[in-house]
């Protein structure tokens, strides 16, 4: 599908403040770079998808329009991630001239990125590693503000230490990348100027394990003084079970809308979800959308706006090696339980109320069970509302004694 012909199809992807503008049309230079990712998909063995991977905006301040090519938010149906290879995707930005002619003026390999409204249109860049400079780690992330020098794109404002992970990676996929997850992290457009963007992805600042751990040890020793003997080591295992939900965390608080109200197309939602291996057709009645991230089954309900997502585990015998609740809470969501069922030993439902930075409030219903005996199923799972509304309390509020996997 070559994009010959776009003036409809782009100004989807436009802010209010770019639909103002006079627009000419598309430069020959931007639509050789849009028609070369198509034919790079269908070389592939995809299809080009619907998806917005393109930002027309002021960017120099002369009132002409520029555009962003966003190649990580490009949808290629049937190989999803083709352009976003190790967690990190390409960003070009192309200047445009009096003459409606178009130059690249900025290229890069970034793991996230957003645009500010305002005039002109300001741009955000996220990296990671190396590319932040001498002493980074592979887990390093920085960003910083790209400024117009009147010939191309400098960084004039740090927005993040560059020994500190960054406020700004992206949140199509999992953030807070850490060890094996690192490889996951999206590079998908955060368009603050316009409608339906995705909200700036999450992390897990530097003071939230040890804070954990204290935390963790002093709950265990305040049940039993005995406790004082293993806590540490049973405080570990459980900072491991929030380690491993990291992607599929990242993922749920991805797909919430950035402000009250606002719905979440299904399509969207998988662009978002780039680290979930998408089904060619939904797995159950009654879902729109399904697949698999890591070792758990995603589901989702609702089309065209998606309604709920959940993610679902299980295992014969084996104990449940996640805490979604905990990793939600060490990225800054604060959480308030409205309910509480407790169904045996190892089993329960829990509702809890959630605000996370950036975001329109949420509902969180989670569920756990541990396998009574080895040769039964033990499962772990939690469904998200997308609706945007604020979770009511529960009428009777019930409270579970020692519910595992939340002592944050």
């Amino acid at each position: 599908m070559l994009r010959t012909f776009l003036p409809l199809a782009l100004g989807l992807c436009l802010s209010a403040v770019a639909l103002a503008q006079a627009r000419a049309p598309i430069p020959s230079v931007v639509l050789d770079h849009m028609n070369d990712l198509d034919r790079r998909c269908v070389a592939a063995g995809g299809r080009a998808g619907e998806g917005r991977f393109v930002v027309a905006q002021d960017f120099t301040g002369d009132g002409r329009l520029d555009y962003l090519l966003s190649e990580g938010d490009y949808h290629c149906v049937g190989r999803p991630g083709l352009f976003r290879r190790g967690g990190v995707a390409r960003v070009d930005l192309f200047v445009v001239d009096a003459r409606n002619a178009a130059r690249r003026v900025y290229s890069d390999q970034l793991i996230g990125y957003r645009v500010l409204a305002g005039q002109p249109a300001k741009v955000q860049v996220a990296r990671q590693g190396a590319a932040c400079g001498a002493g980074s780690t592979a887990r390093t992330q920085c960003a910083a503000q790209l400024a117009w020098n009147g010939n191309g794109f400098g960084e004039a404002v740090a927005v993040s230490d560059a020994k500190a992970p960054s406020a700004i990676a992206a949140a199509g996929s999992p953030a807070t990348p850490s060890g094996s997850e690192a490889a996951n992290a999206g590079a998908g457009a955060i368009a603050a100027a316009a409608a339906g963007s995705t909200p700036v992805a999450l992390v897990v600042g530097p003071e939230a394990r040890p804070r954990f751990l204290a935390d963790c040890r002093q709950t265990y020793v305040s049940r039993s003084a005995d406790a004082a003997r293993w806590a540490d080591e049973q405080c570990v295992a459980d900072w491991g079970k929030i380690e491993a939900s990291a992607a599929v965390t990242d993922a749920l608080l991805a797909a919430l809308s950035a402000t009250p109200g606002e719905v979440v197309a299904l399509a969207a939602l998988r662009q978002r979800l780039a680290g979930v291996r998408w089904a060619a057709r939904p797995g159950g009645r009654g879902l729109s959308a399904s697949g698999r991230l890591g070792e758990f089954e995603v589901s989702v309900t609702g089309s065209p706006a998606a309604k709920t997502l959940g993610v679902n585990w299980s295992e014969v015998g084996a104990e449940p090696p996640y805490d979604i609740v905990g990793a939600m809470r060490a990225r800054g969501v604060t959480l308030t339980e409205l309910a509480c069922e407790e169904f045996g030993s190892g089993e329960w439902q829990r509702v809890f109320a959630g605000h996370a930075p950036g975001r329109a409030p949420f509902r969180l219903e989670l569920g756990q069970r541990v396998a009574p005996f080895a040769n039964s199923n033990s499962y772990y799972g939690a469904t998200i509302d997308l609706s945007g509304r604020v979770p009511a309390p529960s009428a009777a509020r019930q409270t579970c004694a020692n519910p595992s996997n939340m002592i944050l």
